[in-house]
C-alpha cells in the first residue's frame, strides 16, 4: 500500500519514536520509515526506554540520511521543521508537525513529546487507512 517517511534533522529522536510507533500499529500494507537531513551518528540513548515504557521494543537502530529515493519511495512524508531542507519531491506528500526535539527537556517532558506523538501517529494511520478504504473499488 504505502510508506510514511518521517524525517526530522538528525534522525535521533522525534522521527525514530514516529517510525517505531507507526508501525507498532500500521494499518494493513502500510509501514514506515525515518531519516533526517542532517544525520547523526546515534539516535538519541533515551528512545528505546521511552518506547518500552508503552511495551515497544526498537532493536537496532542507526540514523540515516534522506535522499531523494526514499522521498520519490515514500506515499507520505512527515517532518519536523525540516521540509525545507528535503531533497525534491517530498513537498508534494508531505505535513509538518511542529513538535519540539529533545535537546535540554525533562524526562517527564521527553514522555509528553512521545504521547504527542503516539496520537498524531495514531491520527494519520486512521486518516490512511480510511484513504486505503475509499480508494478500493466497490
Amino acid at each position: 500500500m504505502g510508506t510514511v517517511l518521517f524525517v526530522c534533522v538528525e534522525n535521533t529522536f522525534r522521527s525514530v519514536l514516529s517510525e517505531a510507533l507507526f508501525n507498532a500499529a500500521a494499518p494493513t500494507g502500510w509501514r514506515a520509515e525515518s531519516a533526517g537531513v542532517q544525520a547523526t551518528a546515534t539516535i538519541n540513548p533515551l528512545v528505546p526506554g521511552l518506547l518500552r515504557e508503552i511495551g515497544i521494543e526498537l532493536g537496532p537502530k542507526k540514523p540515516r540520511l534522506v535522499t531523494p529515493e526514499m522521498t520519490a519511495r515514500a506515499t507520505r512524508v512527515v517532518t519536523f521543521g525540516c521540509l525545507d531542507r528535503c531533497p525534491i519531491g517530498a513537498r508534494e506528500k508531505s505535513e509538518d508537525w511542529p513538535i519540539p526535539g529533545a535537546t535540554g527537556k525533562t524526562m517527564d517532558e521527553l514522555r509528553t513529546i512521545r504521547d504527542e506523538l503516539r496520537r498524531r501517529v495514531a491520527e494519520l494511520s486512521t486518516r490512511l487507512e480510511a484513504s486505503t478504504v475509499s480508494a478500493k473499488p466497490s
